[in-house]
């Protein structure tokens, strides 16, 4: 069985480290360049394309908010 690269698991982890919230865009930025050698601007391009796990957009929390008190107004 072939052995993978390090640096390709690394940048790996990385960008699912970032999708995860556990990077900054700077924190992810800067190891992305170590590991690919890109630019900084081809790499925050990369980064900033992708979407993370940890937010939640405005309109879909006040949705949850207006369901959660309409839900309240029944009950009580």
């Amino acid at each position: 069985m072939a052995k993978a690269d390090p640096k390709i698991l690394n940048t790996m982890e990385l960008l699912l480290d970032y999708k995860k919230g556990l990077l900054t865009l700077n924190e992810a930025v800067d190891k992305f360049i170590k590991n690919t050698g890109l630019s900084a601007g081809i790499a925050e391009n990369f980064i900033r394309s992708m979407s993370r796990d940890n937010v939640i957009s405005l309109q879909a929390k006040r949705k949850i908010i207006d369901k959660q008190e309409t839900d309240d107004d029944r009950a009580g």
